[in-house]
């Protein structure tokens, strides 16, 4: 249902036992979201600097982030139908997920989390943008987190 290509340019060593958890973390999410075609997503890990750069120059803000997403469909989630019939070859490419693991590791910490968990809610997180869903306006962040919290199984 899921291919995930990673991509470690950070100088983290990432265990295969929290690049399971993430798989699972966004498998979950494409079945929450009723995804039923084998889908690909590119995956990496990059480093404070890498991050900041990327956040410079597709978002305008030269600041480190968390994550950064790069769906390949506009508004998956709303033209699933006509995008997979389009795509008839699979798996179907979602897009591309860039997280900062030094970041990842400080809202871990920050927030009371392991850092599988804090990964997993960052692809949680991702997947959903890849599929069409934001948090600019109040109603839609509203709506994300709720979906969100119920694929991670939070209260």
């Amino acid at each position: 249902m899921l291919v995930v290509a990673y991509d470690n340019r950070s100088d983290f060593e990432i265990a295969d036992t929290i690049l399971e958890e993430i798989e699972d973390a966004m498998a979950r999410t494409l079945l929450d979201q009723e995804i039923e075609v084998e889908c690909e997503v590119s995956f990496s890990f990059v480093s404070a600097a890498e991050i900041t750069a990327l956040n410079s120059e597709y978002r305008g803000k030269d600041s480190v982030t968390d994550v950064l997403s790069f769906p390949m469909h506009e508004d998956f989630i709303l033209h699933r139908e006509v995008i997979i019939k389009e795509n008839p070859f699979l798996p179907l490419l979602l897009g591309d997920i860039v997280i900062c693991i030094q970041q990842a590791e400080t809202q871990a910490k920050e927030y009371g989390n392991t850092l599988t968990r804090e990964l997993s809610y960052l692809s949680v997180h991702s997947v959903l943008h890849l599929l069409g869903y934001d948090h600019m306006a109040n109603d839609e962040k509203s709506a994300m987190r709720r979906i969100e919290k119920e694929i991670m199984g939070d209260d």
